[in-house]
């Protein structure tokens, strides 16, 4: 987590760099709104993994006492002082991640943190920082078989930030395709960009966080041979973080509130995405469970949603626009201060904090979408930056 926090001013270099490289190319990449939201979305999912991170160490920690590796396989050749340990944590780990990335694909309940990422229209450097603010409660569960392995903690979180940071620079449209034998092993650009289209060729495919193998040995892997269109097949059309954090989840517990076949409705939880309770569904897609008929269904129609226009909504005129940067570095600042010395705080403090923190940037998604709600948002907000700054600094 903290080598994370530490080059998180490299990637917005990276940023910079790519936006004036686009700027200079003439290439249309990025939307303000849309960036904005990426970045808020970023953030928050930093405010949540400061206490969900601490609960996977803490199972991890446990499930490491009773490894059948910590008395074997690392005192022989898998110690920490060994290179060894670091390639094989790094491929085992990029393997886990290929298994989680899939089924969070696969089951609507994982897939309802990791939409987040994928909700956005656009595809650049800041798309990488849009993940889900319990994204490492999906992610996270499925490494702790390598505590049982004997890799202990401090290992696993480093290959873990090193997994992410890989994964970061693969966001962008500025590059094409690198040499065949990188683009054989690797995850590259070219392949990512197909993981993030919502063209019916491209969908379910190249899971890989930084091997690109494991799609090429369980049968994801697809070539790109088009630009793709981005985002999701039915798009979010929105620039709310809170809502692109909520929305497949106020969808599946709304429609186990309304459906009279409740069976149903608990197992679509744990179906693929597009499973919902027959009284539900519309007629052809009832009962239909494998992704494949259903692609089938609706291949025309997403056909033609590939050809619909990127939504891209400004939220007012260019001076509101240049304050939406200041209502959202505010409670950035705040964030990245606070998670620095939340070790300082009880837990009634740390969760109080969160709310407001939280509270702005409810904030910032009304205000990007051009809403200004004074009484019962602006003007709290404003109050609570007044507690946090009185708060932290006298």
């Amino acid at each position: 987590m903290r080598l994370i926090e530490s080059i998180v001013p490299f990637y917005f270099l990276l940023m910079l760099i790519e936006i004036l490289y686009t700027r200079f190319k003439k290439k249309d990449y990025y939307f303000y709104e849309d960036s904005l939201a990426d970045l808020s979305l970023g953030v928050l999912s930093r405010i949540f993994d400061g206490l969900i991170l601490l609960g996977i160490v803490y199972l991890y920690s446990k499930l490491y006492q009773f490894s059948i590796g910590a008395e074997t396989l690392s005192h022989y050749f898998l110690g920490t002082s060994s290179f060894l340990h670091w390639v094989v944590l790094f491929v085992l780990l990029d393997f886990l991640f290929y298994v989680a990335h899939r089924y969070s694909h696969e089951i609507k309940i994982l897939w309802a943190s990791h939409v987040v990422h994928h909700s956005s229209e656009e595809f650049n450097l800041s798309v990488a920082l849009r993940q889900s603010f319990i994204r490492n409660i999906g992610i996270g569960m499925f490494y702790l078989p390598l505590a049982l392995l004997g890799f202990p903690v401090e290992s696993y979180l480093i290959i873990d930030a090193l997994n992410r940071t890989y994964q970061f620079w693969v966001h962008t449209r500025t590059i094409k395709k690198l040499p065949n034998w990188f683009e054989a092993v690797f995850v590259t650009p070219s392949h990512h960009r197909v993981h993030h289209a919502m063209n019916p060729e491209y969908i379910d495919k190249n899971y890989g966080g930084v091997f690109i193998i494991w799609d090429k040995l369980f049968g994801t892997f697809c070539e790109e041979k088009f630009e793709p269109r981005y985002g999701l097949t039915t798009q979010l059309h929105h620039y709310d973080p809170i809502q692109a954090n909520i929305h497949v989840l106020k969808d599946l517990f709304s429609d186990l509130l309304t459906t009279k076949k409740k069976w149903q409705g608990i197992v679509s939880f744990f179906s693929y995405p597009s499973v919902r309770p027959d009284d539900l569904q519309i007629a052809e897609d009832r009962g239909v469970r494998d992704p494949k008929v259903w692609l089938s269904h609706h291949r025309l129609e997403l056909t033609n949603k590939v050809y619909q226009p990127v939504h891209r909504l400004a939220s007012g005129q260019f001076l509101y626009r240049v304050t939406l940067f200041f209502q959202f570095m505010f409670p950035t600042v705040m964030t990245l201060y606070f998670l620095k010395r939340m070790h300082f705080y009880g837990l009634a403090e740390v969760c109080s904090v969160f709310v407001l923190l939280v509270f702005s940037f409810y904030s910032l998604g009304n205000l990007l979408e051009g809403k200004k709600e004074w009484l019962s948002v602006e003007i709290p907000k404003y109050f609570s930056w007044l507690f946090l700054l009185v708060y932290f600094f006298t």
